[in-house]
């Protein structure tokens, strides 16, 4: 083979070899673009040589899309949003202080303020007891079965109640036994067990527990909640409350007016 006829063919090689590579990269547009130009300019060419390089100027003024950027794995992202807040919790309902129980109950010793108003306060906590006309009227009512808080038993001996079925006092000496107790007066065998099933301790075999006085506290709000006494509160009034507690209108003057003090006190400190 000579040496020009070896260099045509060299250059033929080239020259489809850049064709097909163009055909491989360029888009289907571009590519029937650069066949059309590569046809025409090779009909204008005379030599290979000079079509081989025709072939090389038109490949190297094809314009390629950018690859787009990769981004790297493990690079960092745009930071997810912070999630909402939690809404703050409601607030705690306001307890009684010294002073203000002492205001309500006028009447009340004073030593026994100090000593009463905690057990109170989380009686009235556990028991839902969480506005002034609530409390005003839960205090009212104790303040009156209490005595403004000078006993946590009743005063007579609980003979009126012997005999009682009512109560639950089935039982010879049931009504002595089950007498008023604790700072709303728990009366009668079936509310002892009642509220011994409610505390755990067991007034039915030891009734005196109902007068220490986080015991008088704690049954004072069962009695309450179990007699739906903060819808009656809040609804009815302090009249049909007292009825309630009580059974009748015994004391109602002074519940209503521990009352009405009560919600003076609370509402306008």
């Amino acid at each position: 083979m000579s040496v020009s006829h070896a260099l045509s063919v060299s250059h033929s090689r080239h020259f489809r070899a850049a064709v097909a590579a163009a055909a491989l990269i360029a888009t289907a547009g571009t590519v029937a673009g650069v066949a059309g130009a590569a046809n025409a300019k090779a009909d204008t060419v005379s030599s290979p040589q000079a079509r081989f390089h025709a072939a090389s100027d038109l490949f190297a003024t094809l314009q390629f899309p950018a690859r787009p950027a990769v981004e790297p794995a493990g690079s960092p992202q745009a930071a997810a949003p912070a999630p909402a807040e939690p809404a703050p919790p409601a607030p705690a309902p306001a307890e009684v202080t010294p002073d203000e129980l002492a205001r309500i109950v006028p009447r009340m010793p004073t030593e026994k303020v100090a000593e009463y108003v905690a057990p109170l306060n989380e009686a009235m906590a556990r028991g839902g007891i969480d506005t002034p006309v609530r409390q005003a009227a839960f205090i009212a009512q104790l303040a009156v079965e209490s005595d403004s808080f000078r006993t946590f038993q009743e005063y007579a001996s609980g003979s009126d109640y012997e005999g009682r079925a009512d109560l639950g006092n089935t039982q010879a000496g049931d009504g002595e036994r089950y007498k008023g107790r604790g700072a709303i007066q728990i009366t009668g065998r079936h509310n002892y067990e009642s509220v011994s099933q409610y505390t755990g301790i067991d007034f039915v075999a030891h009734p005196e527990l109902l007068e220490a006085p986080e015991n008088a506290f704690t049954t004072a709000a069962w009695y309450w909640t179990s007699r739906n006494l903060n819808q009656v509160a809040d609804s009815a009034g302090i009249v049909r409350v007292s009825e309630v507690v009580n059974g009748g209108h015994n004391a109602l003057a002074q519940r209503v007016a521990d009352f009405q003090r009560g919600l003076d006190v609370l509402i306008h400190p």
